[in-house]
């Protein structure tokens, strides 16, 4: 092994541990999180699934655009609660790092965030959105679909679908997955704009 891959292996097992470093704080500021780490009972999830269910409802009949954005809102809070303080608390982390361009710290962050929580679909999205940032199409596109089978309705996710659809020139299967976010949320901002320029620019491919 050369000196520079020396080097190159020091600092990844560097960042590995200062991430296991800062689960540990994470776990020790937050006593009841190793409480919300595992499942929940079954009835607690079946309620928050109905007020999710409702807020569905009210996002697909908003008279307005202020009025859908006002429950899209309502509904993002949702997609970024887990049912693990642990967990949810590492998605900030990992939000802020993406933030500040460490796209490094945020996978390992969202990483520990998936074994966690494997069936949570935002830390997917949220993944995804840190691959697609480092060009890397192919894992951007298999988280995005990881965070789609656990909520088909995550409207972001599915934009972010239709977005990396679109760069791969698959213009009819990005039409399909915006009309799909449409569906879902009807007053998406742009969102029509969007699907009349693509149904032009697909005019040769049938839609």
């Amino acid at each position: 092994m050369t000196e520079a891959e020396r080097r190159s292996t020091l600092l990844v097992m560097m960042m590995r541990f200062a991430t296991l470093a800062l689960i540990g704080l994470l776990g020790m500021a937050s006593p009841s999180a190793a409480q919300t780490t595992g499942m929940e009972p079954p009835a607690t999830r079946t309620g928050d699934r109905e007020r999710l269910d409702r807020l569905f409802e009210r996002l697909k009949a908003a008279p307005s655009a202020d009025a859908a954005r006002a429950v899209a809102q309502q509904i993002e809070q949702r997609f970024e609660k887990s049912g693990s303080d642990t967990a949810d608390l590492l998605l900030q982390r990992a939000k802020q790092a993406i933030e500040s361009r460490n796209h490094d710290l945020a996978l390992d962050l969202l990483d520990f965030v998936t074994t966690l929580k494997p069936n949570w679909s935002e830390a997917y999205h949220r993944r995804a959105i840190v691959h697609f940032l480092l060009k890397d199409e192919e894992s951007a596109m298999r988280d995005i679909r990881q965070s789609l089978a656990h909520e088909p309705r995550h409207f972001h996710a599915l934009a972010g679908l239709g977005q990396l659809l679109q760069m791969m020139g698959q213009r009819k299967q990005a039409y399909q997955v915006y009309r799909r976010a449409q569906d879902v949320y009807p007053l998406f901002p742009d969102l029509e704009k969007m699907l009349e320029r693509l149904k032009l620019e697909a005019e040769g491919q049938p839609i």
